[in-house]
């Protein structure tokens, strides 16, 4: 890596899944494993790759 460039990541965003709708409209896309390799180049189709997970795959916790 040159001298003075940093890490970088990137948090895509994709419509809110079942889990994330009650309380936002846009929600981050967790990759499966499997298509961690495939996001960077977009070696297959961002609807395949930036989607929300299925019901069940986030836990929304509010404070008391």
């Amino acid at each position: 890596m040159p001298d003075g460039v940093g890490d970088a990541f990137t948090l895509p965003t994709t419509e809110q899944g079942p889990d994330a709708a009650p309380i936002h409209n846009r929600q981050v896309v967790a990759l499966e494993r499997a298509n961690w390799e495939a996001w960077p180049c977009l070696e297959r189709p961002k609807a395949e790759l930036l989607r929300p997970l299925p019901t069940g795959s986030f836990t929304v916790e509010f404070p008391t």
